[in-house]
């Protein structure tokens, strides 16, 4: 009850609040995004909060310092920072008496931990540190007890798994759990070291030992941390915001992606065909349109055929797509008979989203006024027809043949 009462004292939104929970909300609605932190701590939260609390994540977080809504589950969205943080000043007690100080300085400690306000505060919000740092007192624990244990004991081999998973999960809530590997190397080195001076054991002893320790604190950490963020691509399966930066491949993976695009194409560009054109001579960027028109007239003076513009685009978007189409066809589907283009093949180009073709008209450019201006026709019925047609040159017909 007063855990309950402490965690709903604060209704509003705070800093950080905002940024993991709109993460814990797509989490729910399984739409792809990525972070600069590894994904296991979101993924704790959201669990409880979906299990538990019932949240279905159509909660926006709009603005710092505004009020929950009542039926937003906020007790259990905070529940597992809160958890974590009570849960570390017992575990810095065992820490302490395992590095052999006395009851007393280890009774200090975890009340040190107790009484620390910034761990106070950061334990009752929707923030990563109080996991982190429960994940790595509990490693830094198991740690010493896997140095007291016998080497090949079933003590040995829990506490062996149990740091190297809690370094590896402190390492999959935030990156600064790399910094823990320090620390276990360090008194892994340590520990060898010692045992290569006790005449009581054998090379071969020493060996496996290493060997061991290797296995436990690379393999084991890195199959958990490969893990954790095969169970985050698993989840996300549905386009988001942060996928346009992600290889077409990948985007093609994701429903509402791609792969809403490009269903049915065909491997070979064909009449109907949606593709992106990429510039490759200079910095990468798509062939782009938009409902956008040019100015009347430049701020030179100079005017324009006030056209749809048409752009290059660095990012991946929407809008960068075009449909290959035959000029004395009217529809814009690939049929059941492909009808494949080839090199000299007179096409028009079609914007994917405004429909418009793709025009090149004896009007100087806006940036640069010795080349023609790019656009998407629009037909304002007047002496200026379209000029739709294109061909198509394909350059290393040697490699790849004419179509």
């Amino acid at each position: 009850m007063q855990l309950h009462l402490v965690m709903h004292y604060v209704l509003s939104r705070r800093f950080d609040e905002i940024h993991y929970g709109k993460y814990i909300s797509l989490y729910m609605r399984n739409i792809f995004f990525f972070d600069q932190h590894p994904p296991l701590g979101k993924q704790l939260i959201a669990a409880v909060a979906y299990t538990a609390g019932g949240y279905d994540g159509n909660y926006t977080f709009p603005h710092i310092g505004a009020e929950y809504n009542k039926n937003m589950p906020i007790f259990w969205l905070r529940f597992v920072p809160a958890l974590c943080g009570s849960a570390l000043a017992p575990i810095v007690y065992k820490l302490l008496i395992a590095a052999r100080l006395s009851r007393w300085s280890a009774l200090l400690g975890g009340i040190l931990i107790i009484l620390d306000n910034a761990l106070l505060t950061q334990s009752r919000f929707i923030l990563m540190e109080s996991m982190l740092l429960l994940f790595e007192a509990c490693g830094l624990y198991c740690m010493l007890r896997f140095q007291e244990s016998r080497f090949g004991s079933s003590l040995w081999l829990i506490f062996g798994l149990a740091s190297a998973s809690c370094f590896s999960f402190a390492s999959s809530v935030k990156y600064a759990g790399f910094l823990t590997y320090g620390l276990t190397a360090y008194l892994s080195c340590r520990f060898l070291w010692d045992k290569l001076y006790d005449a009581t054991l054998s090379n071969l002893h020493i060996i496996l030992q290493t060997f061991g320790r290797i296995v436990l604190f690379t393999i084991v950490p890195i199959m958990l941390y490969i893990g954790v963020f095969f169970v985050h691509l698993q989840l996300l399966y549905r386009a988001g915001p942060h996928d346009s930066i992600m290889t077409s491949a990948f985007q093609a993976s994701l429903d509402g992606g791609l792969a809403s695009i490009t269903k049915g194409q065909p491997l070979k560009v064909a009449h109907g065909s949606q593709v992106t054109l990429r510039h490759t001579h200079g910095r990468t960027c798509w062939l782009h349109s938009h409902t956008h028109v040019y100015p009347v007239r430049y701020p030179d003076k100079r005017g324009s055929s006030h056209q749809q513009q048409v752009t290059c685009y660095s990012f991946k978007d929407v809008n960068n797509w075009w449909i290959i189409k035959r000029p004395h066809r009217e529809d814009l589907v690939v049929g059941n008979e492909l009808d494949v283009i080839r090199h000299g093949d007179i096409i028009q180009l079609v914007h994917g989203i405004t429909s418009r073709g793709l025009n090149s008209h004896d009007v100087a450019a806006p940036m640069t006024p010795q080349c023609q201006e790019v656009s998407c026709y629009i037909d304002y019925e007047i002496k200026m027809p379209g000029e739709l047609l294109w061909r198509v040159e394909i350059l290393n017909r040697e490699t790849v043949g004419n179509k």
